[in-house]
């Protein structure tokens, strides 16, 4: 018993010092950790292309007709949606642009004088028998009504820009002309005939001194003698309004129509149109009334409503040799006996093309 004991004590302590003399297990190291590194591009990228966008040329400004600086000119024409409306363009007929968009008849444009002409003065007639003048800018905008009572027209800018002239219909005592300060206000009247007489068509002199009208000469209202007349300015407004007998007749070409007077801008003519045998040419006269000339001499067609460019040079105006109008420019030659030259179409349209005028 003893024996078996002792045999079990002593295999116990073995087995515990083997345990004891055990080498422990070798601990497996970890593999470091590898930062990656970035992968280097096989290829540079190159940059996309860019075609550069050249810059936008500054329009070359159009070379000015001979002795005239260019320029623009107004006019009335129907084409587009047939009514008149006020177009601009330069003075060698190029880049017409429309300036109006009225529900009626948009006619005889008239630029104003200040800055170059920046403002365009013209009548609407509402096809009514009810006509008032307006003005606004070149470019189409500020379109504002100076006239009220729907029996004006004709306007023309006094040469400071300040005042406008124009034709007023009164019921039962024709017509006569007045002034109002250029925004409409301060109506004063310059003649006053008290008949059944129609006076309109006014232009100004230079100096702002004087006045051209077309007067109808004959009180009978069945008979139309229109005559250019020349008032002075002051003297009718302090007389309350001129009479026929107060003005200066100019000479009459033939016995019918001298209509559309044009004052030069040198103050030294007046241009006009007179029906002689049915049929219109161009004239000028000398401010005083002397060295009257016919410019025009095309008994096939008619010319009318002549327009002068700033430096009186040339004259444009509106002629219909293929039957409807179309404005044309010619010069004006210095010579008494000589027939005006070098003529140029400006405009093709088969609308009517009309009253042209040029901006100062």
């Amino acid at each position: 018993m003893k024996r078996s004991c002792v045999l079990v004590v002593a295999m116990l302590l073995a087995l515990v010092a083997c345990q004891l003399g055990e080498t422990p297990p070798a601990t497996v190291p970890l593999a470091p950790t590898v930062t990656p590194e970035p992968l280097t591009p096989t290829a540079t990228p190159v940059p996309p292309t860019v075609t550069p966008v050249p810059p936008t040329p500054t329009a070359t400004p159009l070379p000015p007709l001979t002795g005239s600086g260019g320029g623009r000119i107004a006019f009335s024409s129907r084409r587009g949606e047939g009514d008149y409306e006020v177009y601009v363009m330069n003075a060698d007929g190029t880049d017409k642009r429309q300036v109006t968009r009225d529900a009626s008849e948009s006619e005889e444009p008239a630029w104003s004088p200040r800055a170059g002409g920046t403002q365009i003065a013209y009548n609407i007639d509402n096809y009514a028998g009810h006509c008032d003048i307006y003005v606004i800018n070149a470019d189409g905008s500020n379109k504002r009504r100076l006239t009220t009572e729907g029996n004006a027209g004709s306007s023309a800018w006094s040469p400071d820009g300040a005042r406008i002239a124009f034709s007023r219909h009164a019921h039962g005592s024709g017509d006569d002309l007045y002034i109002m300060n250029a925004d409409g206000s301060n109506e004063q009247r310059l003649t006053n005939t008290g008949r059944s007489r129609e006076i309109f068509g006014p232009s100004w002199s230079p100096d702002g001194t004087q006045i051209v009208c077309v007067v109808d000469a004959n009180p009978d209202p069945r008979t139309q003698e229109l005559t250019l007349y020349v008032l002075n300015v002051q003297d009718a407004l302090q007389s309350g309004g001129a009479v026929v007998a107060d003005m200066q007749a100019l000479p009459r070409v033939g016995k019918d129509l001298n209509d559309r007077p044009a004052w030069s801008p040198t103050g030294s003519q007046i241009a006009f149109s007179a029906v002689v045998n049915d049929h219109r040419d161009l004239y000028v006269v000398n401010a005083d009334g002397t060295d009257l000339r016919q410019l025009t001499h095309t008994p096939e067609f008619d010319e009318h409503a002549p327009a002068w460019s700033p430096d009186s040079t040339q004259i444009a105006f509106q002629a219909n040799p293929d039957g409807n109008w179309d404005i044309y420019v010619m010069d004006v030659p210095d010579e008494p006996a000589t027939d005006a030259s070098n003529r140029r179409r400006l405009t093709t349209d088969v609308a009517n093309d009309t009253t042209p005028d040029w901006a100062p």
